[in-house]
């Protein structure tokens, strides 16, 4: 099935390999040099001529003329890029927009430039080569490649916004796109029931060697929704549909993409009897006994994301799993070259890197580092510079330099960094926490002391602590008062609310505290060395403290 894609990428990969590994010997030269260039080809722009791109001459002369920036720092460009403005950030078109989740309740605008989607596309088709040299047989059968919608919409200079990966998927070479299980179109449902429906009932139809998706909680929720429609599932891939009785409750829009996908579909009734047997032996429709050739699952394993992997084998096996790399809607990072590693080399042709250590990321004026210095099993903030118009861009995550390639270090990602909270990829900002908050005592007139929200890696949610001025009926909080801190939390953040309708992210936890609480948190802050002073309450914390924990009054779950 794959032997065209497979001669496609060994002729390439051959010698993109050779061409890669030559970089990481020199990493200073190789960052330097693409640093200069860049700065060159985009010195004209608004934004290269406020800070005197035409006079930078050095990494320091960089560090000197440029500020590290955040997202609110370039917003100002990004909106003249939004409304059709040219030559803003960069002299390369703006191609789309990546939308993700900011800080507040206004998604963030990501520029995608031609050369950035080419190159990101050349490390992935980098990443299939060195799979398939530890893994011959990986692209022998079908690929379950799973994407976002490449387009969401349209800003008003009709440039399109949505997923990256999208985009990637749709440029895929024409010549191979029968080796692929999803029809790109797939990603356009927006019913997230009939969406997932959809992929599993597609995937199960097919023999399957290869899958590849981000987000590892995607795969358990397709491998749930293909146990839960087993029945339906054989009964429509016997008849050639995609299903024969399911009520979802479909719109006109996702009609007319379910009615385009349904005409290319044939009855199987040989692959039906198949699953007929698998159902028989197990009473669930696995995906481990249903791909018996699957030979490698491609999805991230490093960070909090990366817990959810470790529960694939109770559904897919033990099939051996590669990291797809650090993607972060600002770029690709790394390549990964083994399995079961959440690491890759640092991808010196696809970005300039900067680097400060995590100890001293709260410093006025920290050590900046370039990739050639970092030392192995320290930790450090990553700073971006790359072709999407991002200069000196803090995307507030934090690494680990696990190795060394040659001389480049292979990085880890390890969580975000400041008021971020982040599960499966939603990245909630203190900022969205208060304002959902603000927006429930309002709504409901009720006397909020003091909260606190805790990412439940173990459960896949947040649990929210609450300590009330007044005493609120229980039926009140289960019934209003949580469900609505989880809507207005969507509302606010997109990616949380993807997450929540696809169900890879469970309804929220509400934890009433105990009136001694805040007092007790505060008493434990100071007798462990902290300044009265000093002393500051955190909205948000990466778990919950044992003080936390001794002081839950009640506990209310949707």
């Amino acid at each position: 099935m794959g032997t065209l894609l497979r001669s496609l990428i060994k002729l390439e990969g051959l010698f993109s390999k050779k061409a890669f590994d030559a970089l990481t010997k020199d990493p200073y030269s190789i960052q330097r040099s693409y640093l200069l260039k860049l700065l060159n080809r985009n010195r004209s722009t608004e934004y290269g001529q406020r800070y005197n791109f035409a006079n930078i001459r050095s990494e320091k002369d960089f560090q000197y003329y440029v500020p590290i920036n955040q997202y609110q720092d370039l917003e100002p460009y990004i909106v003249k890029i939004v409304d059709g403005q040219e030559n803003i950030l960069t002299s390369d078109k703006v191609i789309m927009f990546n939308l993700t989740s900011g800080t507040s309740d206004k998604p963030k605008f990501i520029p995608v430039s031609d050369v950035s989607m080419k190159s990101a596309s050349a490390l992935m088709r980098h990443w299939m080569y060195r799979t398939l040299l530890d893994h011959p047989a990986f692209l022998d059968k079908f690929l379950f490649l799973i994407s976002g919608s490449s387009k969401e919409g349209d800003t008003p200079s009709k440039i399109p916004y949505g997923s990256f990966s999208g985009l990637i998927y749709n440029n895929l070479p024409r010549r191979t796109l029968s080796s692929y299980v999803l029809p790109s179109i797939v990603s356009d449902i927006r019913n997230y029931d009939l969406r997932y429906f959809v992929m599993a009932r597609l995937a199960l139809g097919k023999d399957i060697s290869f899958i590849a998706t981000p987000n590892p909680s995607t795969l358990i929720k397709i491998a749930e929704t293909g146990i839960k429609y087993q029945d339906e599932i054989i009964r429509s891939i016997h008849n050639g549909c995609i299903f024969n009785s399911i009520d979802f409750q479909i719109s006109a829009v996702d009609k007319l993409t379910i009615d385009q996908i349904n005409a290319a579909l044939k009855p199987d009734r040989a692959r039906a009897v198949f699953l007929g047997n698998v159902m028989s032996k197990d009473n669930r429709l696995l995906p481990s006994h249903s791909w018996p050739h699957l030979k490698v699952i491609g999805c991230w394993l490093g960070g909090s994301i990366g817990y959810h992997a470790d529960k694939l084998s109770a559904y897919y096996g033990n099939v051996p799993k590669r990291d797809l790399g650090y993607l972060a809607s600002e770029g690709c990072i790394t390549l990964p070259y083994e399995d079961s590693a959440a690491s890759g080399i640092l991808a010196l042709q696809n970005n300039y890197y900067e680097f400060i250590p995590a100890e001293s990321t709260s410093d006025a004026s920290p050590e900046v580092l370039l990739s050639h210095e970092l030392q192995e099993g320290k930790y450090y903030k990553i700073i971006l510079t790359n072709e999407n118009g991002l200069y000196r861009y803090d995307i507030n995550d934090i690494v680990k330099v696990e190795k060394f390639y040659n001389a480049t270090p292979v990085l880890a990602f390890v969580r975000k960094t400041g008021d971020i909270l982040n599960i499966t990829g939603e990245k909630i900002h203190v900022n969205q926490l208060l304002m959902a908050m603000e927006r429930i005592k309002s709504e409901f007139n009720i006397s909020i002391v003091q909260f606190r929200v805790a990412p439940n890696i173990y459960h896949v949610r947040y649990d929210i602590l609450l300590g009330l001025g007044q005493k609120v009926p229980l039926q009140k909080l289960a019934d209003s008062i949580l469900p609505a801190f989880d809507s207005v939390l969507q509302d606010i953040n997109i990616e949380y609310a993807l997450k929540r309708k696809s169900g890879r992210l469970n309804p929220p936890c509400l934890y009433i505290m105990d009136p001694l609480w805040e007092d007790n948190v505060k008493k434990k802050s100071i007798e462990s060395g902290k300044r009265d002073i000093q002393y500051k309450w955190n909205v948000i914390s990466h778990e919950l403290s044992e003080t936390d924990r001794k002081h839950i009054f009640q506990t209310i779950q949707m």
